[in-house]
């Protein structure tokens, strides 16, 4: 699979800039999988918390809490799914990974991005750090093979 990392010029956006690299990977799904075509996303990034620090259990408030992943393949952001920022980061953190659960995912070339987004709701925009990759389509449910 080929992956494409893209990211955007140093700016802010809002109040925190995904100033990231941005990787996916995809993984077909498990051989018990409920349906063909589905695949969980591994994304890792870098982020540095020293503008916008990351929520902890004692700051809940003016901090970045998550990381939103979409789909922007469409032209409209279809969120994806999220994770939470390392706990209390303060400075550059490399290589914050995530898997998502099972996704249906349509094959072809598909066009990500990654956002960043505070406890108040603030989030980057998903066109600032993005990545594309190349979904796969599923395999075969079944396959017999007579040899004579």
């Amino acid at each position: 699979m080929k992956t494409q990392t893209h990211h955007a010029p140093h700016r802010r956006i809002a109040t925190a800039l995904l100033a990231a690299i941005l990787t996916f990977s995809l993984a077909g799904a498990p051989a018990t999988r409920a349906t063909p075509g589905q695949h969980t996303l591994e994304v890792s990034l870098n982020y540095d918390f020293t503008a916008d620090n990351a929520c902890s259990a004692t700051v809940t408030k003016a901090c970045l809490l998550q990381f939103n992943i979409y789909d922007l393949t469409s032209g409209t952001p279809v969120k994806l799914f999220s994770f939470p920022a390392p706990p209390g980061a303060t400075g550059p953190v490399t290589g914050i990974t995530a898997t998502s659960a099972l996704l249906p995912m349509k094959s072809g070339v598909h066009t990500f991005g990654a956002t960043a987004q505070m406890a108040d709701g603030t989030e980057s925009s998903p066109n600032a750090c993005t990545a594309t990759a190349t979904v796969s389509p599923g395999s075969p449910v079944t396959f017999t093979l007579t040899v004579n």
